[in-house]
């Protein structure tokens, strides 16, 4: 995996609950990166967050509604807050 190196990155994964993206956030889990779940359904997204971190990395759930721009820059804020910037 020294191709796909993200330790010390963070990614955002929106839909990261369930699906293709809670496949892409595993993806990114086993190549390093910190995970923030941004989603709607806080109890399937605690779920994921509880899978991720079973990988061995740290993971947070974020509440986003991604067609609300405040809602958004909310998720922003609270992964630097959580993270810093990566």
């Amino acid at each position: 995996m020294k191709l796909f190196d993200l330790i010390g990155k963070v990614a955002i994964v929106t839909g990261g609950n369930g699906g293709i993206g809670l496949g892409m956030a595993e993806g990114m889990a086993m190549a390093g990166a910190n995970i923030v779940v941004a989603a709607r359904d806080a109890a399937k997204s605690e779920d994921a967050v509880k899978r991720l971190r079973d990988l061995g990395v740290e993971a947070e759930f974020v509440a986003v509604d991604v067609v609300d721009e405040a809602s958004c820059q909310a998720m922003i804020t609270a992964t630097e807050d959580r993270f810093g910037r990566n």
